[in-house]
């Protein structure tokens, strides 16, 4: 029994020690830093739009389909991230909870294949 234990108890800890050392941010100056700049950016469905947004989308952008959407959580600050496409363009905008969509990029489709 101990020889099953010993082994899984000292891979454990070395795992928690190295999941330690990448989860520090360290300055050049080797002390740790204070402000922790961390982003989460996850994919999300339409209906998980706030409603302002996703109205909008639904007006402006009946005749195309969303091909990418996103929501990036960076400090604290959401911000959606969305791309449309129809047969001419693909459209991406980016938007937050209180500001309506912009649009980041336009790119023509070819049409010759």
């Amino acid at each position: 029994m101990k020889k099953t234990i010993f082994p899984i108890v000292l891979l454990l800890t070395i795992g928690t020690v190295q999941a330690r050392s990448i989860d520090r941010h360290f300055t050049n100056e080797g002390e740790r830093s204070s402000k922790k700049s961390t982003t989460v950016v996850r994919n999300i469905l339409s209906d998980k739009l706030p409603a302002k947004l996703l109205t909008s989308i639904k007006k402006e952008f009946k005749e195309y389909w969303i091909t990418n959407l996103y929501k990036e959580n960076a400090n604290g600050k959401i911000s959606y991230h969305i791309t449309v496409e129809n047969a001419d363009k693909k459209v991406q905008m980016s938007a937050t909870r209180v500001s309506g969509w912009s649009v980041d990029h336009v790119t023509p489709k070819d049409e010759t294949l």
